[in-house]
């Protein structure tokens, strides 16, 4: 005798399309971390000067771990996200100033990455980018005479 079958036709192959999107995304999870996946190993970074005499003279130097790059005030440039202190030189002919910018540990990341894969791979990769760390968005630095 013939199987009854309650399923429609084509149902299954719906199904099969639908489990493999799913582990699809959990693989891509998996192997770029969440805190890689959500925001990078970049960020934008935008630096002021206090007292500056001459702000359209003024560039400043912007380094940590990873590299360094440099920024006219008030304009915002895009550096890599590093777990170590930043330091952001400014300059011009009359003054200079100097500030330490340490970065802040998104724990929630971790957190996630916990979940997701017991941080097996994902916190591997988040760790080796540094994507785990945030540096403040905003950051100011007093001029002084030289």
């Amino acid at each position: 005798m013939g199987r009854i079958s309650l399923r429609k036709k084509g149902e299954s192959s719906m199904l099969k399309r639908i489990f493999l999107r799913l582990f699809l995304l959990f693989a891509f999870c998996v192997l770029s971390g969440c805190a890689s996946m959500f925001q990078g190993a970049h960020q934008n970074l935008t630096v002021a000067t206090i007292n500056d005499k001459v702000p359209d003279k003024t560039r400043c130097k912007i380094t940590n771990e990873e590299g360094t790059w440099t920024a006219a005030p008030n304009t915002a440039v895009r550096i890599h996200r590093d777990g170590n202190n930043m330091e952001i030189q400014c300059n011009n002919d009359a003054q200079s100033g100097v500030n330490q910018i340490v970065p802040e540990f998104e724990g929630s990341y971790l957190g996630l990455d916990l979940l997701l894969d017991l941080c097996i791979i994902s916190c591997i990769i988040d760790g080796a980018n540094n994507s785990f760390y945030q540096y403040p968005s905003f950051v100011t630095v007093p001029m002084k005479d030289k």
